[in-house]
């Protein structure tokens, strides 16, 4: 196909009455060509052909049966799609089959690339494919990136959804809303909900939708939602169309018909979230659809295999029974940490496949967003190509993702760990949530021995990588995951400190070795949060420093001695071991807190455990966003619960941090005072609602 030395290269040609879109392929494949070659091709725009000269036909067939093929049965080399995007698809195809430019190649300068000096092709070849899903986004920041998405073949929300999620209120901000567009719940409208039979509603969205589209066609998807609350109007008018107290589907429904017969060239999808339950009685409009999150079922355990199947199945055959687009909302990071590698490309293959079989048409894929996430480049390379073809190989995948990226060596180390996490990930029957803490982590499929060695041998690398920005994001991400395990482990082998045969908290060297690292890498890697709500590693290296300083040489009398718990827990919250188990917890409520939200937190010990204590120490959490505050009061107490000594606490207004409190125990001078058992009790917070408390370590010292 191509020789520098023999000077033999092809023209690209394209039809006369080529649209800029169609120029736009032909420029893009000029492109990938001169990336590899460093050279151009010529680009001949005619509906003829040179007999003396080889060609690259870019063609667009709407009629053809598969979304793009790449074929050569003569001379010429032809390239076509059913539209331009599919042409632009068939293109990335191409050069990935016949050429060795990769993404890599493609995403970076020519700075110590090797040009090709020769492209080599069979004499015949015939290559055509089509999409398992119509639609198909991993909603991870590479996505963002155009060459990525015509590289792996992905659709973009912010191109294609002229309303995305609960954003109806914002689209319709600068209309004057009469209070009949708002729901009528019991005998008042609420502004908090809106009517969906209401004709003010239903005239300010169409002309919504309609500046929208006429704004760029491509915008031809609309997200059409209750506000997010549990709120369904109940007017006449609404439940005529079959609305109850807890099902606005009719309403919704109905009104999205509406819209669906204004523009036909659009498609207007709901979700089923919420108080969108049933399927309506009437029939729905060919270009209206419906969205299913998994946000309840995702437990990182293939959906068939998990409790939930008989009832997701049920669901989904119900709606596309009654919907021609049925799209999936899935789930694939943590969103309690962004750094928790989550390896569920094996989970989210085996829920492709069921999607697949169940007819769902749609998958959006929920990552890390805007944020980084741990190996985000690969698990969104990968998972685009299973939305296109859910039975790749994986470990495959895995492996020249990395060939590609990092030295032989590198390679070899993230490639083999990676495929082993994931493979543990995908055999573990233990669930672990998209909001989860670094405990349920660990026990699903970081196994600390395994991470700690891969982290060792990871690090020899840095020295050589220390100016590669997506080296330094991984090695930002593992040293957080290492120094959460030592924090959850508390105590020993994998903890951040040992407790010495004097009873003293020593912490391990390595803890502020790491911090250190910490510091530096994600200052390089110029990443500051680490999770869905934005939690600064600023303030998460602070508390680490803190907490380590202040408990250092601190003698902890309580560590794993036994205690009863005498109030009434929380049914998440039996295991009371979080209390004395050596671990401490920060800002993030669900790692090393122990909470209580249906009574105060009362403990019976026995004096003899803790004979040599002059003091307890506690320290607690105030989470306001979820309603966690400090305690009010600390009671030592007598069996009878006579009060020996009170601490009352003062209100506390900081939306989100930690405090340590202490109470001395009765000195030696009056210790007569303390009984053989004892109560401790500590009262949650006097605000009224919602209360809950968050106590971790409790030290005896």
């Amino acid at each position: 196909m191509y020789s520098k030395q023999h000077n033999i290269a092809p023209k690209i040609s394209i039809p006369l009455a080529a649209d800029i879109l169609v120029s736009n392929a032909a420029n893009d494949f000029n492109a990938k060509f001169k990336k590899i070659t460093g050279q151009a091709l010529q680009i001949e725009r005619s509906n003829s052909l040179n007999k003396n000269s080889n060609y690259i036909l870019l063609r667009v067939n709407p009629t053809q049966r598969d979304a793009f093929c790449v074929y050569k049965r003569d001379s010429n080399i032809t390239i076509q799609g059913t539209t331009a995007q599919n042409l632009l698809y068939g293109i990335s195809d191409f050069f990935k089959r016949y050429t060795n430019l990769n993404y890599e190649i493609l995403e970076n300068s020519l700075e110590d690339y090797q040009l090709t000096s020769d492209i080599e092709i069979p004499e015949v070849f015939n290559h055509c494919s089509s999409p398992t899903f119509a639609y198909r986004e991993p909603y991870y920041s590479p996505n963002f990136n155009p060459d990525f998405r015509n590289w792996y073949k992905t659709n973009y929300l912010e191109l294609e959804w002229g309303i995305w999620g609960h954003n109806l209120p914002k689209i319709l901000k600068d209309y004057d809303l009469p209070e009949t567009a708002y729901a009528k719940v019991g005998k008042k409208r609420v502004e908090s909900q809106f009517c969906f039979t209401s004709d003010s509603l239903l005239k300010f969205t169409k002309e919504s939708v309609k500046r929208i589209y006429d704004s760029d066609h491509a915008l031809n998807k609309f997200m059409i939602l209750p506000n997010d609350n549990s709120l369904v109007c109940t007017c006449s008018t609404c439940t005529a169309v079959g609305n109850t107290a807890k099902d606005a589907a009719p309403a919704v429904f109905s009104f999205m018909n509406k819209l669906a017969q204004s523009n036909r060239k659009a498609t207007f999808f709901t979700t089923a979230y919420v108080t969108v339950k049933n399927v309506p009685k009437f029939k729905p409009e060919p270009n209206t659809g419906l969205f299913y999150s998994t946000i309840s079922i995702q437990k990182g355990i293939p959906i068939e295999k998990s409790k939930y199947f008989d009832q997701f199945e049920e669901d989904i055959k119900k709606w596309r029974n009654y919907l021609q687009n049925v799209y999936i909302w899935d789930y694939t990071v943590n969103f309690d940490n962004y750094f928790d590698i989550y390896p569920t490309l094996k989970v989210t293959q085996e829920n492709l496949k069921l999607y697949n079989k169940l007819g769902v048409n749609g998958v959006f894929l929920h990552g890390s967003e805007y944020n980084y996430s741990t190996f985000e480049k690969l698990k969104a390379s990968v998972l685009a190509k299973l939305l296109w073809n859910p039975n790749l190989d994986i470990d495959q995948e895995v492996t020249s993702y990395f060939n590609a990226k990092y030295s032989k060596k590198l390679a070899e180390v993230l490639g083999n760990y990676y495929n082993f996490i994931t493979e543990a990930f995908y055999l573990s029957n233990k669930e672990l949530s998209i909001y989860s803490g670094i405990h349920e982590t660990a026990k699903k499929y970081l196994d600390p021995k395994v991470f700690f060695a891969f982290y060792d041998e990871f690090d020899t690398h840095t020295q050589a990588n220390k100016f590669d920005k997506d080296y330094l994001q991984i090695a930002t991400a593992l040293t957080f995951l290492k120094l959460e395990i030592m924090r959850d482990y508390g105590f020993g082998q994998y903890g951040f400190a040992n407790l010495n045969d004097k009873n003293e908290i020593i912490v391990k060297n390595d803890a502020a070795i790491l911090l250190d690292h910490l510091t530096a890498y994600s200052k390089s890697a110029k990443l500051d949060t680490y999770n869905e709500v934005g939690y600064q590693l600023k303030d998460y290296i602070d508390s680490w420093r803190k907490t380590i300083y202040r408990n250092h040489k601190k003698k902890n009398y309580f560590y794993k001695k036994p205690f009863e718990v005498i109030s009434k827990m929380d049914e998440d919250y039996t295991n009371t071991k979080a209390l004395n188990d050596g671990a401490f917890g920060l800002k993030d409520y669900n790692t090393n807190w122990h909470i209580a939200s249906i009574d105060n937190l009362t403990l019976k010990i026995e004096k003899e455990t803790i004979q040599k204590s002059e003091k307890i120490t506690f320290t607690f959490l105030q989470d306001i966003k979820h309603n966690i505050f400090f305690p009010s009061s600390i009671e030592i107490m007598d069996e009878k619960m006579k009060i020996i000594k009170r601490l009352r606490l003062p209100l506390d207004d900081i939306k989100l941090d930690t405090k340590e409190v202490t109470i001395d125990l009765p000195t030696s001078f009056d210790r007569k005072d303390l009984p053989d058992t004892f109560i401790v009790k500590i009262t949650k917070s006097t605000i009224e609602g919602k209360n809950a408390l968050a106590c971790d370590e409790i030290i005896f010292n």
